[in-house]
């Protein structure tokens, strides 16, 4: 199981970044990690988003690397018993412009990805192995449609493997900076389309960090599913 490397900055931004949007100052760092568990498998990630120069006037340089890993298990055929193991990693170097206001933030970020997956036992004849790299481009954009609502939408594409990550959540301030709403996450990667349908809870605050949790229905692989549930963490610096 891969879903994008920057999972765990799908909202960091949205809180991190909020109250600083106002001000057009931006945090300079915000490292951020998160854990995922499905039906079929796990993965981690974790990264960091740096402004820079001073950003005075809501715009500016950004600088985001982040990195991940999964391991899943899945039937290669619905009629064999054994399992197929799947390891995979990703990572992302990206350099982006940043643009705040009133609506929101956006950052558009392009740089290099590397995506790589293993299979145990290995598949015959099977091209979705094997360490490749490619361009990427990524968007990250917290909007601001209406008073104590928020939409995130983050898109990520890289030609290696052709992976790409799609995802959107709404949300609703219930005080405090505390969000909750629907979440819908698409990707596609390794030749496989896989849905993520749930909600979440962001805003949570352990001192300084940052909490969000959330958790739905996964649909994978030929039509598979079950439950999934994922926390991240962020801080700004």
């Amino acid at each position: 199981m891969r879903l994008s490397v920057a999972f765990c900055c799908v909202m960091t931004l949205w809180l991190a970044t909020a109250p600083a949007a106002a001000e057009a100052v931006l945090p300079r760092v915000t490292t951020f990690l998160g854990v995922e568990g499905a039906f079929d498998g796990g993965h981690f990630s974790a990264g960091v988003d740096a402004t820079i120069g001073s950003h005075v006037d809501g715009r500016g340089f950004a600088l985001r690397a982040t990195a991940g890993t999964g391991l899943s298990r899945f039937r290669a055929d619905p009629l064999l018993p054994g399992r197929i193991v799947e390891v995979t990693q990703a990572a992302r170097l990206l350099l982006g412009w940043r643009e705040s206001g009133s609506w929101g933030i956006a950052t558009l970020f392009v740089g290099g990805a590397l995506e790589s997956r293993r299979l145990a036992p290995a598949l015959l004849f099977d091209t979705q192995t094997g360490t490749r790299f490619g361009p990427a481009v990524v968007l990250d954009a917290w909007l601001k449609p209406m008073e104590r609502v928020a939409v995130h939408v983050f898109a990520d594409y890289t030609t290696a493997y052709r992976a790409g990550t799609l995802r959107v959540a709404p949300g609703y301030d219930i005080g405090d900076g505390l969000f909750v709403g629907p979440e819908g996450t698409l990707s596609v990667h390794h030749g496989t389309l896989r849905t993520r349908l749930g909600f979440h809870v962001t805003g949570l605050r352990l001192g300084p960090v940052g909490l969000r949790l959330s958790g739905g229905w996964a649909m994978d692989r030929g039509g598979r599913s079950g439950p999934y549930g994922a926390l991240s963490l962020w801080r700004s610096h």
